[in-house]
This record gives structure tokens, sequence and C-alpha cells, in this order.
């Protein structure tokens, strides 16, 4: 049905990534799973920052990390090579004192 992980990427910080497969998405899944992902984190890894690099055009990724209170950040220039190119990001963030749960 998908995945969604935390990787750490520095000191206090991780990034977060998930996907759904298509026959399951718009049900919430990815939303569920970023919010339980993001919980953990901070209360039970003492996160302070967990980012997300989304490409451009997954506006229903998009949503979910804003949903969420993810801030944006910028774009992220030629940041992945998928399917032969290199593709834009965009980053979004929230830190801990921000997250409302």
């Amino acid at each position: 049905m998908g995945f969604a992980r935390l990787g750490f990427s520095g000191v206090k910080a991780a990034k977060m990534g998930y996907a759904i497969a298509y026959d399951h998405s718009g049900k919430g899944y990815a939303g569920d799973a970023a919010r339980s992902l993001i919980t953990y984190g901070f209360a039970e890894l003492g996160l302070h920052r967990i980012s997300a690099a989304i490409g451009p055009d997954n506006v229903a990724s998009i949503a979910v990390v804003r949903r969420l209170g993810f801030v944006h950040e910028g774009r992220l220039r030629d940041h992945v090579h998928t399917n032969a190119a290199w593709r834009d990001s965009e980053l979004y963030s929230v830190l801990a004192h921000e997250w409302a749960g």
C-alpha cells in the first residue's frame, strides 16, 4: 500500500518521505502516517526539525505537508535525478516548537 520514513539528516534533524500506491490514494493514509512519524520524531527522538522535499508537480503531497503545518522554504534546483533527468524539489519543514500534533 505504501511506506513512510524518517531519515536522520544532521543534528536533531530528519527528512521525511512517504508514498502511497495510486489505488489507495486520497484516503488520508499519507497524512496519518506523516502525523505519526512527526509526533514520534519530536516526542520520542527529540528532533528539532523535520523536512520534506517534494516534486513541484506533486500537488497532493504538498497539500499533506501544508495541512500538517509545514512551512515552504524554497526550491532545491536539480535536487534529484530520476527517469534520466534532473528534477527540482520544493522544500518544506516544521520545527518542534511549531508542531501542534
